[in-house]
């Protein structure tokens, strides 16, 4: 018999079953721990998570969930980190997080998969529950939702300083702020606000840039840009692109009469008739057959994961709480909202820090024309020289990956393949542009060889001419 622990013999046999009963017991607890929060891998559970107090007396908590940085490149105390908004409004961030950029994505099959394009990846990220009503956040009657995005950047900005109060280590650690779709304001108007509460004050968190994905800011130069999209796209004939263009005007006229609220009925009419006329399952990406995480029932698989009482633990979420990926009570707060504009939030912005706007090629409603027709609009010094710099195609392992123009503190990037929800369509690509942006290389992301694109053989063998072959 071999020899265990120096001993042999009797007492060799009895150390050894000994060992195997203590083994199994310390195998059966792990298992109950583990099992605590069932269907979710201990790796994937947040670094922190819970409630941020917004109003005491009114009762109103924020809900977030943190992700530290898994490769940080440095010093974690000198680690950025990254908050993420969610649109609708009135959707969950918790969407961008089991679904876009967290670190762990639920599937069509209800379990939790490891994300390869998470945002986390370099940076802290931080998910908020924006504005307080959404998902796991509390606003214990409707009247307490914000009704206005100047309001949205006040409570944000009180959460933000709650996070931060709540970890002193982190105040070295600059913050981005990014958001895609509705966040187009929400990301503006918390910037906005911080910025001006620094001539005031020293906030306990130092704002580093802001970032935008296929957002909604200015409707007012937005909207016009559905119907030739649309058009250019194949999507609508010339007739029904010029009765698209008058239901555009309507909702332009109405804007610029201040009547937000049937500029916002207005849109509604023209989104309908845009359904109507291409057939599409969603304006936000013209490629799909079905809507974002949706099975063909018409129903989610986000919602079923998120409301178990396991995960609902596993979050410090509030048990009796039914999450919603978007809540209709807080939307319908913003009925007056809506179609109001943050551009000149964006545009102060411009003069104290770098701003990204990206956007995925194939989201007809709130895409490129959409994004560059308001951006035409932009009025900060250095505009013109940012039009009159190069838009330069962005390739990775020889394929392009997307477009990038960037001058001063106002980047572009349009991401290949990508709809709506561009952490979602591309995960790999998202990440590697925020990654650039906020390390400051995004000019420097890799571009085809000058030498090998001057002059270039298409399917056809007809030759693509480029100035500089000229």
């Amino acid at each position: 018999m071999p020899r265990c622990f120096g001993v042999s013999g009797t007492r060799d046999v009895k150390m050894v079953k000994l060992l195997v009963i203590v083994a199994y017991a310390l195998c059966l607890l792990i298992n109950v721990e583990g099992s605590k929060f069932e269907g979710i891998p201990d790796e994937a559970l947040p670094t922190s998570s819970g409630y941020l107090t917004i109003d005491e007396a009114k009762g109103t908590k924020m809900f977030y969930v943190y992700y530290e940085a898994t490769s940080p490149p440095g010093n974690l105390s000198e680690t950025p980190i990254v908050l993420w908004l969610q649109g609708g409004p009135g959707c969950s961030g918790l969407l961008g997080n089991f679904f876009e950029l967290g670190p762990w994505v639920i599937g069509a099959d209800e379990n939790f998969h490891p994300n390869p394009g998470a945002w986390n990846r370099v940076y802290g990220l931080l998910f908020l529950d924006n504005p307080v009503g959404t998902g796991f956040s509390i606003a214990p009657t409707p009247q307490d939702v914000p009704m206005s995005d100047e309001e949205v950047g006040r409570d944000l900005y009180i959460a933000l300083t709650a996070f931060y109060a709540q970890n002193p280590g982190f105040q070295t650690r600059t913050l981005y702020v990014t958001g895609e779709s509705y966040a187009g304001k929400y990301v503006p108007a918390v910037g906005y606000y911080t910025l001006l509460q620094q001539e005031k004050e020293t906030p306990l968190f130092r704002l580093g840039g802001l970032a935008i994905g296929n957002g909604l800011t200015h409707p007012q130069a937005q909207i016009p840009a559905y119907a030739p999209a649309a058009y250019y796209m194949g999507l609508i004939d010339d007739s029904q692109r010029k009765l698209d263009e008058k239901l555009a005007e309507h909702v332009v006229k109405h804007i610029e009469s201040g009547r937000f609220d049937l500029a916002h009925d207005a849109r509604a009419t023209l989104m309908r008739a845009l359904y109507e006329q291409t057939g599409l399952a969603t304006l936000l990406d013209i490629r799909r057959e079905l809507d974002y995480y949706t099975y063909p029932d018409g129903s989610t698989w986000l919602s079923p994961v998120v409301n178990r009482k396991s995960t609902k633990l596993a979050l410090g979420a509030e048990l009796t709480i039914t999450w919603e990926d978007c809540t209709d009570f807080v939307d319908l707060a913003f009925y007056n909202q809506t179609m109001q504009s943050t551009k000149y939030m964006v545009e102060y912005a411009l003069t104290k820090l770098p701003v990204l706007l990206y956007q995925g090629q194939f989201d007809l409603q709130d895409g490129v024309a959409s994004n560059e027709q308001w951006m035409r609009k932009i009025e900060w010094s250095g505009i013109s020289d940012f039009w009159a710099s190069e838009r330069r195609v962005w390739e990775n392992g020889g394929v392009t990956a997307g477009h990038v123009r960037t001058h001063g503190n106002l980047s572009h990037v349009v991401i290949v393949g990508a709809g709506h929800l561009v952490p979602a369509d591309q995960g790999l690509r998202s990440q590697v542009m925020l990654e650039a942006w906020i390390s400051g290389s995004l000019a420097s992301l890799p571009s085809p060889v000058a030498s090998l694109t001057a002059v270039k053989k298409s399917k056809t063998n007809c030759p693509v001419i480029t100035p500089e072959s000229l």
